[in-house]
């Protein structure tokens, strides 16, 4: 099996589990507390690695730490981006704008290149996965819910080459990955605890039920395209875990009620076209 196919393989993994993880934050009761433990339960799975495997060499150290802020802000403007707007909206913006920033960064920032296949591929799904956003006829967008999910898709691509490139210094995506999920988890509950104060406890209390399995999931989901970055092209690969949007749309017309429809249909044919495209460019 060739690393093109693994890495492919492993993002599709990470998708459906990041497409789960995304309609049970949608759905809790208190988003920030339930990111909060969410990312505490992640840090206790992972705090053993820690101490059984050596710490990250000093060049790893720079990702890590810009890696900390980066998935601070993606994760508040996603927490503000599904107060604000239903999941099949915001859902699809957030991860559909990332693949293009993601290859742009990739290619100014670590020299990666891509055939005009390949950049064709990811012209097809990045606009696919922004049209399953797209306003219906006669409804009009809600622009601060968009506005939130498309800083999130900036945050998604920049936390992509960050973390790619984090990896591949340290040698070990599971060390890394140990020592991601521990310094991530610090500033998301600080902020919890600090907007929620006394109430923290209860609340988290509450959300540990769904919580504590997102935490599974989104340890599977990041390890699985971590696996995948340290493999292959960045942009790709950032492009074949966009194909969450799909399973999300699935879950969003399943579980939530949201509607999926014929227009989404012939999206998610068209985004699988683009990563066709991706592949054998």
């Amino acid at each position: 099996m060739t690393p093109e196919i693994l890495g492919a393989a492993a993002m599709l993994g990470s998708a459906m589990t990041h497409a789960v993880m995304g309609m049970l934050t949608k759905s809790s009761g208190d988003k920030l507390v339930f990111r909060s433990v969410m990312m505490l339960t992640s840090a206790l799975l992972f705090s053993p690695i820690l101490f059984l495997l050596p710490p990250p060499p000093d060049d790893a150290w720079p990702f890590l730490i810009m890696g900390m802020g980066l998935h601070f802000v993606f994760q508040m403007a996603m927490i503000s981006a599904f107060d604000r707007g239903d999941m099949n909206l915001v859902y699809p913006v957030m991860r559909g704008a990332a693949p293009a920033m993601a290859a742009f960064f990739a290619f100014t920032i670590l020299g990666e290149t891509l055939s005009v296949l390949q950049m064709a591929g990811l012209a097809l799904a990045s606009a696919t996965l922004i049209g399953f956003a797209w306003p219906d006829k006669g409804t009009a967008p809600k622009v601060t819910a968009l506005a939130f999910a498309i800083l999130a898709a900036v945050m998604t691509a920049l936390y992509s080459v960050n973390d790619a490139s984090g990896v591949r210094a340290t040698g070990n995506p599971i060390t890394y990955l140990a020592w991601f999920f521990v310094m991530t988890s610090l500033p998301i509950t600080g902020m919890a605890i600090l907007r929620r104060g006394r109430n923290w406890p209860m609340i988290a209390r509450k959300e540990v039920v769904a919580a504590a399995p997102s935490a599974i999931l989104g340890a599977a989901s990041y390890g699985f395209a971590l696996f995948a970055f340290s493999i292959a092209a960045i942009a790709p690969m950032a492009a074949m875990r966009e194909t969450s949007v799909v399973f999300g749309a699935i879950l969003a017309a399943l579980i939530l009620k949201e509607p999926f429809g014929q227009k989404r249909t012939l999206l998610a044919i068209l985004l699988a076209a683009g990563l066709v495209l991706l592949q054998v460019g």
